[in-house]
């Protein structure tokens, strides 16, 4: 039986990807019946940031899979590009 958490606090889930980049965890990406694996190069107030080689359609919503060592985390955003 799988349990979750949801997390709805602005502060507590900045805080939660610090630690993840701290411990350099791995990120896998989903998008158009694909995925790949990254990591976390940078994670401020407002957005968090990765490096890939792959493009990634912008502005569609992506499903994204942190594989934490307390556990999975997963979660949906728009990708923008900077």
């Amino acid at each position: 039986m799988t349990e979750g958490t949801i997390k709805t606090s602005k502060y507590e889930i900045i805080a939660i990807f610090r630690e993840e980049l701290r411990k350099r965890t791995e990120i896998e990406i989903f998008f158009n019946n694909t995925s790949i694996i990254t990591q976390l190069t940078r994670v401020d107030f407002a957005e968090f940031h990765i490096q890939t080689h792959r493009k990634i359609p912008s502005g569609h919503k992506i499903r994204f899979l942190l594989h934490s060592d307390s556990g999975k985390i997963e979660f949906n955003a728009a990708l923008t590009k900077t």
